[in-house]
């Protein structure tokens, strides 16, 4: 048999250039405004307020070159070891329920066949719903004198909780209505990844005499994985950086800073203390502490996620 000889490269609708490449004025065309609200509207922020933390700044006054005189007030705040234990206890206190629960809900979803349209739009309600209206009515819902839940609660005789301002009640309260409002997001992540898994595995471990548990535990946990460890690193994400607004109408960090956190307490000293070199010190200090947290998720990761 005659071997094929290649095609000219005009026939092949290739040219091969020589020279440099005439083709980047196109490239930045289309770049190019991107390129330049990114510099303008992210970088240029990100390195001005690296700049800034050096300083001693209350906006009405010129600025004053401190040095790490910033850094080393952040440590010896006796406030920063509360904000950290609240950070912490918010974050891990939401984070748990967000993927267990988040899961636990998408299995059930992934099941239901009659109205599972129907279920899903109920469900993802809480997503379209905007933070600061959410919060304003679980703000009511959590009133001690004319708040639904504690209306439920004296119905049953049950004492009223003062909720939202008690130093006991306040984070679990902060941390139930932030679950419920993420929820619904993680949920959606989990079902698309359980869509993704294989039907002939399931009916593979059923031949083999698996229950439905088994099933779950064996099939599903090992192959939702690799959703799972998105689903964590975006939760966390989320909560360090996006509790402002929750906190903000709920709370405004109280009673006595139990609910303040990292993000409040640097907007609260950016906007109300006009600190702004010290709010640019703890954003950046947040910034490495969620940068190393990240590197840390990434390298576990090797250890129990699974690719296929």
């Amino acid at each position: 048999m005659a071997r094929a000889l290649p095609l000219p490269a005009s026939r092949t609708g290739w040219r091969l250039r020589r020279g440099p490449n005439r083709d980047w004025p196109w490239a930045l065309l289309f770049l190019g405004p991107n390129l330049l609200l990114f510099a303008v509207f992210v970088a240029y922020p990100v390195f001005s307020g690296l700049y800034l933390s050096f300083f001693d700044w209350k906006i009405v006054t010129p600025p004053v070159w401190v040095g790490l005189d910033n850094y080393l007030a952040f440590f010896r705040d006796p406030l920063t070891p509360k904000l950290a234990a609240n950070s912490l206890l918010y974050v891990v206190g939401a984070a748990v329920p967000l993927v267990v629960v988040a899961l636990a809900s998408a299995t059930l979803l992934n099941a239901v066949a009659r109205g599972a349209y129907a279920w899903r739009a109920i469900y993802f309600l809480p997503l379209v719903t905007s933070p600061v209206a959410a919060a304003a009515v679980w703000k009511w819902l959590y009133a001690r004198d004319q708040g639904l839940l504690n209306i439920g609660l004296s119905q049953l005789g049950v004492p009223r909780v003062d909720w939202l301002f008690n130093t006991t009640w306040a984070m679990p309260a902060v941390i139930v209505m932030t679950v419920w409002k993420l929820l619904p997001f993680n949920t959606i992540l989990f079902l698309a990844g359980l869509q993704e898994i294989p039907r002939h595995l399931y009916d593979a471990a059923a031949v083999d005499g698996a229950s439905r548990w088994q099933q779950f535990r064996h099939v599903t946990v090992p192959l939702i994985t690799p959703t799972t460890f998105f689903v964590l690193l975006i939760t966390l994400f989320g909560l360090l950086f996006g509790s402002f607004d929750i906190i903000n109408v709920m709370t405004q960090g109280g009673p006595l800073d139990s609910t303040n956190v990292f993000i409040y307490d640097i907007y609260r000293n950016a906007f109300e203390y006009f600190r702004m070199g010290y709010a640019s010190t703890q954003a950046y200090i947040l910034f490495v502490l969620v940068f190393f947290l990240t590197l840390a998720n990434w390298r576990l990761q090797k250890r129990w996620v699974h690719y296929e």
